[in-house]
């Protein structure tokens, strides 16, 4: 294991860059620390506590917009995204939340050295896999409402349920590729960890790099790919393809409208249309402010490593890396409940859901044969 300064700055880094998309991390701050770490009682409160909780509330929240958007007339290309979108969210959240509460809640630091590997694999490098996907599908979804209402003929030919399906399944390829490295190059070893509130001992493990791998090298390579592919180019696209779609949008609408002025099912089906763009543009918009601000953090951490230059303490870039860390999971629910208010189609199919789907039909006029049935998201609508 390389034990030098510079493995052990390193290694700091990684542990920073854990927390910039996980809560916690389990790796030491120090490669070589076998006593137990001074848990701080916020992180005991956030990770053990409100994590677990807003995991459950997310779980519950994204399977009932599952099932609403599966259970639509119309199942296409942007339901498709909608519902990758949410399972990428839950599973961010749900795979590291057992571990935190276990780890902090029942105040166990340290795991069994047999189950250090899996839990690395569930609590560290999953969730960061999935909320890679989950950024570049909502960069995805904009690039769609962005053709629909730009040009329509082009997402007419490329915005297709099967070619959705063949982007989804390749972001979570390179999603999958970007970030895996980091299991490869971790090499896990056997010591006793030494609990002094319990004033007991147990054979945990710690980790370190590979003997052949430069740690300075890799994680100058790595963090270039993460601050600019993960953090930056999605936000950047994001605010340049919301700005084209708010500028387009109402010129569409016009002359779909004077179109169809004659058809009320038509016209519903516009405003419907008209709506959900709304709704994917208030989406990227708010994974644009939760997301911006943690690249941001993320550069202040490296930049001592690349520059020399510390704008702030470490205590201070944790702090503010809880609090951003804070924001991104409390946005995750809000997806719901932007369905619910942006959405007519969403909340008819929710009260089909819920109470009955014959009764919701005949209340809401043979729903699913009138107005709804245009409410597919595709180029003749908006």
């Amino acid at each position: 294991m390389k034990h030098n300064a510079e493995a052990n700055q390193t290694a700091q880094l990684l542990d920073m860059i854990n927390k910039t998309m996980n809560l916690s991390s389990n790796f030491s701050t120090e490669i070589g620390l076998h006593v137990l770490p001074n848990v701080k009682g916020y992180l005991v409160i956030v990770n053990g506590y409100v994590v677990p909780i807003l995991a459950i509330v997310v779980l519950i929240a994204n399977v009932i917009v599952i099932l609403v958007l599966r259970r639509q007339q119309t199942y296409g290309a942007s339901q498709a995204g909608l519902v990758s979108v949410a399972i990428s969210d839950t599973l961010t959240l749900l795979l590291p939340a057992p571990f935190y509460f276990y780890q902090y809640a029942l105040h166990h630091y340290y795991v069994d050295y047999v189950l250090c590997e899996p839990v690395d694999w569930i609590s560290i490098y999953l969730p960061t896999i999935t909320h890679t996907a989950s950024i570049w599908l909502t960069v995805l979804l904009t690039a769609q409402r962005y053709l629909y209402v730009c040009h329509p003929f082009v997402a007419r030919e490329l915005c297709t349920l099967r070619n959705t399906t063949i982007s989804i399944t390749l972001t979570y390829v390179i999603a999958c590729l970007t970030h895996l490295v980091r299991a490869f190059v971790i090499d896990y070893y056997q010591f006793d960890y030494f609990d002094p509130t319990r004033n007991t001992s147990a054979t945990t493990c710690d980790r370190g790099y590979k003997e052949w791998l430069d740690p300075d090298t890799y994680m100058g390579v790595y963090m270039m790919i993460r601050i600019v592919l993960i953090q930056f180019v999605p936000c950047i696209v994001l605010i340049v393809l919301n700005v084209r779609i708010v500028h387009g949008l109402q010129d569409v609408v016009n002359k779909k409208m004077r179109l169809h002025n004659k058809s009320e099912s038509s016209i519903s089906a516009v405003k419907e249309n008209t709506r959900v763009t709304i709704m994917i543009v208030f989406m990227a918009a708010v994974t644009l402010l939760v997301e911006l601000p943690s690249g941001i953090i993320l550069s202040f951490y490296v930049s001592p490593y690349i520059t020399t230059v510390q704008v702030f303490d470490v205590n201070t870039l944790n702090s503010m890396q809880i609090i951003a860390n804070l924001v991104i999971i409390f946005s995750y629910p809000m997806n719901f409940f932007i369905y619910c208010s942006m959405s007519a189609e969403f909340k008819q199919t929710l009260y089909a859901l819920c109470f009955g789907c014959c009764n919701s039909r005949k209340k809401n006029g043979n729903f699913g044969n009138n107005s709804t049935h245009h409410y597919e998201l595709t180029a003749n609508n908006i």
